[in-house]
């Protein structure tokens, strides 16, 4: 009997409940209970929840004869492992670039305890691999890599001939986390803005406590109030078409385990410029224009080539849709549950 312990997949999800709900169907399949998430995300939530994960959740699974308990989250319980854990590790990012956060907190004093304690533990890339290695000294004969994928039938390319209503427009995806590195893609835009004065800048995702705020200081301080657009969280049926009416995804985050938005574009026939060096490039293969994070004018060329070269854009669309076929939900479902159902 295996317990899914999806407590910590929030109300609206982002890259954790993406790939949670994305490898469920195929974990159903096993003899299970799931406990399931809904929360908000808020911090005193995430202070409930990490006493319940060490108090409740072990009893909770022994009550119902569980014989693994599997959270697609670094969560668990620190006691003696009277029931064996496997949990999943997007990236080690708060303790790579950590902040003054519960968050940051939790990582560096939770997580590689944790990720001892556990039976084994899942990653979506061998860039994170490599770093839960690093951070934790854990072996590499714990850890099992199974890349994430995306909804084939929902994230899927707009015919040639249809083109955008809207005004040309590069897109950037997530929260607005510091490691995003968004100040030093608006300070690109506002290079790319002096050629093309046309082309706007979405930023779609969830807001950050302190860096959004920084971020329409800088927008208002470059004059780009127009030419900058800060999205809220984006319903998931709302994302494809987001993607496909874009010029390009500009992606350039500093630290990534993954980079889902890198997948979903490349899926929906959008071209790619993300950042090499992370998850990101394990990712995109080939397929996208790699550029260093933290070169301005790197990230800027990189951008003028997309707009101007029509023959690269096209490129990039060839390659990015055959990169994305590599990847889908149904085998990453099935690889965990493949390993799960090894163990429990």
């Amino acid at each position: 009997m295996l317990l899914l312990n999806y407590r910590p997949v929030i109300r609206q999800p982002t890259g954790i409940g993406v790939y949670a709900n994305g490898v469920l169907q195929a974990l159903l399949g096993l003899p299970h209970v799931l406990i399931p998430g809904g929360e908000e995300g808020t911090a005193q939530q995430r202070l409930k929840r990490l006493s319940w994960t060490q108090f409740e959740m072990p009893r909770l699974a022994k009550r119902h004869g569980a014989s693994l308990i599997f959270t697609p989250a670094p969560e668990g319980y620190l006691g003696s492992q009277v029931i064996p854990q496997v949990v999943m590790v997007h990236d080690l990012r708060p303790i790579s670039y950590p902040e003054r956060s519960l968050q940051s907190m939790y990582f560096r004093a939770f997580v590689p305890p944790l990720l001892h304690k556990a039976r084994h533990v899942l990653t979506n890339s061998r860039f994170t691999a490599r770093q839960i290695q690093r951070c934790t000294g854990l072996s590499a004969e714990k850890i099992t890599v199974i890349p994430l994928g995306y909804e084939t039938e929902v994230f899927r390319p707009a015919p040639l001939s249809l083109e955008s209503k809207e005004r040309p427009y590069l897109l950037n995806v997530g929260q607005a986390y510091p490691h995003k590195n968004l100040k030093r893609l608006i300070h690109a835009f506002a290079q790319v803005v002096q050629h093309q004065p046309c082309v706007r800048l979405v930023l779609a995702g969830k807001p950050h406590a302190n860096e959004s705020r920084q971020l329409q200081l800088l927008v208002a301080e470059l004059g780009l109030q127009h030419r900058v657009e800060f999205r809220p969280y984006v319903p998931y049926t709302e994302l494809p078409d987001l993607y496909r009416g874009a010029l390009a995804l500009v992606y350039p985050s500093l630290y990534e385990g993954f980079g889902l938005p890198v997948l979903e574009a490349m899926a929906c026939g959008t071209p790619v410029i993300t950042s090499e060096g992370s998850g990101t490039e394990e990712v995109a293969g080939d397929a996208a224009l790699l550029v260093d994070p933290v070169d301005v004018d790197a990230l800027r060329s990189a951008i003028l080539d997309i707009i101007y070269q029509q023959a690269l854009r096209d490129q990039c669309r060839i390659k990015g849709l055959q990169r994305a076929s590599q990847f889908n939900w149904e085998a990453t479902g099935v690889a965990t549950r493949n390993v799960l159902a090894a163990m429990s």
